[in-house]
């Protein structure tokens, strides 16, 4: 009997033993949840962020628990960046043991991922335990764009000129896009050249921009004032969704001078210098003023380079100039072009320049042009016949 009593005895001690070392297993800590107020959080917002921990260890509480956040940029903590949870028990329900941060996302963030420090600190004694945990907070947003012309040259664009205009895309939104792509149109009275219209941007990222040049010609007969160009933005957004933006541009149409030349009389003779009488006129919507004018002549027509002056012409205005143009003697019968080289100064006193084609008819000569032309030849034979007559009847009267 009394050796059952000791080895009851035993065996209790022994329990108590094992009891006691239970007793002594550390606190422990841990994440068991968090969730995000927006996913994903976007630039200009705020975000609560929610941590909901655990004490592991039924008979050691975590006692005197904080939590401690650190970010970096684009995040920031609005409000103490540590949280004091007291004693936490594994028996507690889980709101004793959830916190919340307010991270508000710079305006200016790019998209992407960002990861934030969840320090946890908690007691047992006199010993203090640690832990951490990383949480990632993906931050979205869209592309924005705007665009704007960037440059123009010639800077002044006349109707009848080309121009080359720079356009200029900004991505001021968080998100980068790729396969940028941009297609121009204009206005009616307004090309935009064929190889131009369409260009590949590639990728513009978050804060970037991109360009693209492309080429105009406005027609001759546009009347000058404002027109459109039209600009469609086509792109794949960092979500793989297709995207596109439209913009609207003015390109001003400049007054200017604009020139025509006719001839009148009837054609010109092959192998003569022949004086022509052309009127110039102004076409255009702008005065024309210290007007220089030259035939830029090509075969078979020549001139000898006489430049005329004027001091202006007025839209709808005409002037008559008087030149010879020599017809080369080979010359084939038909319509031939000759060029008028004009140079002016638009009211500002700008210096500019322009051309007008125009036509003449030429002939070859006919024989009675060509006897015509030896009338002094034809004038002396006369001469000697009526002279030789008067002698014989000179000589007839003597005898």
């Amino acid at each position: 009997m009394r050796e059952k009593n000791i080895g009851i005895v035993l065996v209790a001690l022994l329990l108590a033993f094992v009891g006691v070392n239970f007793a002594s297993v550390n606190p422990k800590l841990q994440l068991i949840n968090y969730s995000i107020s927006e996913v994903p959080a976007q630039p200009g917002h705020a975000v609560n962020l929610t941590l909901v921990f655990k004490s592991l260890n039924w008979d050691n509480c975590a006692g005197q628990t904080s939590i401690q956040l650190a970010v970096s940029y684009p995040l920031s903590i609005d409000g103490p960046d540590t949280h004091y949870l007291g004693d936490l028990c594994a028996s507690d329900p889980d709101s004793k043991s959830t916190t919340s941060f307010i991270l508000p996302v710079d305006p200016l963030a790019q998209a992407g991922t960002y990861q934030v420090l969840a320090a946890s600190k908690y007691q047992k004694t006199f010993e203090t335990f640690s832990d951490s945990n990383t949480i990632n907070v993906r931050v979205g947003g869209a592309p924005s764009f705007t665009a704007s012309i960037a440059a123009s040259n010639p800077v002044d664009v006349y109707p009848g000129d080309i121009a080359f205009v720079t356009a200029v895309f900004q991505n001021n939104g968080s998100g980068t896009v790729n396969s940028a792509r941009v297609t121009f149109s204009a206005s009616d009275g307004i090309e935009v050249k064929w190889a131009g219209q369409t260009q590949e941007l590639g990728q513009i990222p978050s804060r970037g921009g991109s360009s693209a040049t492309f080429e105009i010609e406005p027609s001759k007969s546009l009347q000058p004032g404002t027109y459109h160009l039209y600009a469609v933005l086509d792109y794949v957004s960092q979500d793989r969704t297709n995207g596109n933006a439209s913009f609207v541009f003015d390109i001003p149409i400049a007054k200017k001078a604009d020139f025509s030349v006719s001839y009148g009389n009837g054609p010109l003779l092959s192998g003569n210098d022949i004086p022509v009488k052309l009127v110039l006129s102004n076409t255009g919507s702008e005065e024309a003023k210290n007007i220089k004018a030259s035939i830029s002549p090509v075969y078979p027509f020549s001139s000898d380079g006489t430049v005329r002056y004027l001091d202006s012409i007025l839209p709808g205005g005409s002037a008559e100039l008087d030149y010879t143009i020599h017809v080369d003697k080979d010359a084939i019968p038909g319509n031939g072009m000759l060029t008028l080289l004009i140079n002016y100064q638009n009211p500002d006193g700008r210096s500019l320049s322009d051309t007008a084609d125009f036509s003449i008819s030429v002939s070859k000569k006919s024989l009675a042009d060509s006897l015509a032309e030896l009338w002094y030849v034809w004038v002396f034979i006369v001469v000697i016949l009526l002279m030789s007559l008067f002698r014989r009847k000179t000589k007839k009267q003597s005898a």
